[in-house]
C-alpha cells in the first residue's frame, strides 16, 4: 500500500468514526424529543395543572389522522370536505396511513374532527410517538448541511439541541410533523444543491413541496443557484411528486381541492391575525382566504432567488437567504401560527453556528424570543412589528461575514485533519468523504456558476 493510500485509509476510518458517533447523537436527541413530547402530553396536566382525567395531545393531529384514514379506505375525494382541516398536498398523509391503520386494527379510540375530544384517546400512544419520531428527518438534515459548510462536530452536536428545541413546539404543541419533514427534505435538497448533486436535490426539493406547499418559497432560489439552463430538468423532477398527489385528490373532488390549495383558510380569531388579514378575501365560518397573501411573500422570494444567482459560489450564502425566504413568508402571512416561524429559525441557527460564541448564545436567545412572543396578542400592528424587529435581528446575526482569522484557522485544521488534502491535493466533495481542496478550506463549498 504506498503513502497516499494509507493516509487515505487513515482518515476514512477518522471520519467514519466520527459519523457513527454523530449518528448515536442525533439518534439520542431524537429519543429525547419523542420522551419529552410524550412526557409532556401525559404528565403535563396532572403534574402541573392537577388535572389527571385528560390528556394534552396536540389537537392538530386528529385532522391529520382522519385524512390518513380516507386515504387507507381510498377515499380522496373526502380528504378536503370532511372537516380535517388539510390545506396542503396530502404526502404526509400518505406515510402515516399504515400507523392509523394499524390503531383501527387494535381498536384504539381516537378524536374525530368536528366533535368534542376524547380525555384519552389511546390512538396518541402508537401515533404520537411516530409523528414525534419525524424530528430525525430534519436533525439529520441539518447535521448534513452544517458538515458541508464544514462547521466542527461539537458545534454541530450544540446545534442538534438547539434545533430539536426549535423543532419541538411544532410536533409536540401543535401536531404538524409534515411541517417538520418537509423542512428536512428541503435542508437535504440545499444540501446536495450545494454538491451539484442535481438530480437528488430535484427529487427531495419535490418531496418537500408534497409535504408541506410552504417550501414553494424555496423554488426561485434553487433556479437561482442552479441557472435558468438546469433549472428545467430539476423543476420537472420537483413537480412529480407534488403533481400526483395533485391528480389524486383534484380528480374525485376539484371544487374542495382547490379551495383548500388555493384560498388555504385560516381564522383569525382562532389564531393570530396581522395586518395583512384586511387585505386578505373574506371566506365563510369567520375565515380569510391566506392563500392570495402569500403570493406577496412568492414575489419576495423570487427577488431573494435573483440575488441568489449571484451569490450561489458562497455556499452560507444561499443558506442564509433561503433562511430570509421563508422569514418573508411569515411577515407576509395574514394570520399566523406560532409553528410558522420554525423553519427560518432552524435555517438562521446553520449559519450563525460558525460565527461566535457570543452570536450562537444571541441567536439562540432570538429564536426563542421569536417563537414565545407569536404565543401573544398585543394587537395586529404590535404583534407584526415584534415579529419583523426579532426576524430582522436574528437574520443580522446569523449574516454570512467570516471573522478575523477564521479563515487561517480553518486552514489549519484542514492540515491537520486531512492531510492528504494538504500535501497531495483535493477530493472531489460528495465524493465519498465530503472533503474540500485545500486552497478551499477557508470557506464553505462554493457552486459554481452552472453553464
Amino acid at each position: 500500500m504506498n503513502r497516499v493510500s494509507l493516509v487515505s485509509h487513515t482518515i476514512s476510518d477518522g471520519e467514519c468514526g466520527d459519523g457513527r458517533r454523530q449518528t448515536l447523537w442525533l439518534s439520542m436527541v431524537t429519543l429525547l424529543v419523542v420522551a419529552s413530547g410524550m412526557g409532556y402530553s401525559i404528565w403535563w396536566p396532572p403534574v402541573v395543572r392537577h388535572q389527571s382525567w385528560y390528556w394534552l395531545e396536540p389537537g392538530d393531529i386528529w385532522g391529520t389522522v382522519r385524512a390518513a384514514h380516507w386515504v387507507g379506505w381510498g377515499g380522496f375525494s373526502f380528504i378536503y370536505s370532511s372537516r380535517t382541516g388539510l390545506v396542503t398536498l396530502p404526502g404526509f398523509h400518505v406515510l402515516l396511513t399504515p400507523f392509523v391503520m394499524l390503531s383501527s386494527a387494535l381498536g384504539l379510540s381516537e378524536t374525530a374532527p368536528g366533535v368534542p375530544p376524547l380525555p384519552n384517546p389511546h390512538a396518541w400512544l402508537l401515533i404520537g410517538p411516530v409523528i414525534l419520531a419525524c424530528s430525525a428527518v430534519a436533525l439529520f438534515a441539518f447535521d448534513m448541511l452544517a458538515r458541508t459548510l464544514r462547521i466542527s462536530l461539537t458545534r454541530r452536536r450544540l446545534l442538534a439541541v438547539a434545533e430539536a428545541a426549535a423543532l419541538w413546539q411544532a410536533i409536540a404543541i401543535w401536531g404538524h410533523p409534515e411541517d417538520v419533514i418537509a423542512l428536512g427534505l428541503a435542508v437535504f435538497a440545499i444540501d446536495q444543491m450545494l454538491k451539484q448533486h442535481w438530480t437528488a436535490a430535484g427529487w427531495l426539493l419535490g418531496g418537500a413541496i408534497g409535504m408541506q406547499l410552504y417550501t414553494i418559497a424555496l423554488v426561485p432560489l434553487f433556479i437561482g443557484v442552479v441557472g435558468l439552463r438546469r433549472a428545467p430538468a430539476l423543476l420537472a423532477r420537483a413537480a412529480v411528486i407534488p403533481g400526483f398527489l395533485f391528480v389524486a385528490v383534484a380528480v374525485p373532488n376539484p371544487h374542495a381541492t382547490f379551495h383548500a390549495l388555493f384560498d388555504q383558510p385560516n381564522y383569525p380569531k382562532v389564531d393570530f391575525p396581522t395586518p395583512w388579514v384586511q387585505l386578505a378575501p373574506k371566506l365563510e365560518h369567520g375565515a380569510v382566504a391566506a392563500g392570495p397573501g402569500r403570493l406577496i411573500g412568492l414575489a419576495v422570494a423570487t427577488a431573494i432567488g435573483v440575488i441568489a444567482s449571484r451569490r450561489r459560489d458562497n455556499a452560507m450564502w444561499v443558506v442564509w437567504l433561503a433562511a430570509s425566504a421563508l422569514a418573508a413568508r411569515c411577515l407576509f402571512e395574514s394570520v399566523m401560527v406560532p409553528y410558522y416561524v420554525v423553519p427560518a429559525i432552524a435555517l438562521a441557527l446553520i449559519v450563525v453556528t460558525r460565527r461566535g460564541w457570543m452570536r450562537w448564545c444571541l441567536a439562540c436567545m432570538a429564536g426563542a424570543g421569536l417563537t414565545d412572543l407569536t404565543y401573544f396578542r398585543p394587537g395586529m400592528w404590535i404583534y407584526w412589528l415584534e415579529m419583523a424587529g426579532v426576524f430582522t435581528a436574528l437574520l443580522l446575526l446569523a449574516w454570512p461575514r467570516r471573522m478575523p482569522g477564521e479563515a487561517a484557522a480553518d486552514s489549519e485544521s484542514l492540515a491537520r485533519d486531512h492531510p492528504v488534502q494538504a500535501r497531495f491535493g483535493p477530493l472531489r466533495v460528495g465524493a465519498g468523504d465530503h472533503t474540500q481542496p485545500a486552497e478551499a478550506a477557508a470557506a464553505p463549498p462554493a457552486v459554481p456558476t452552472p453553464a
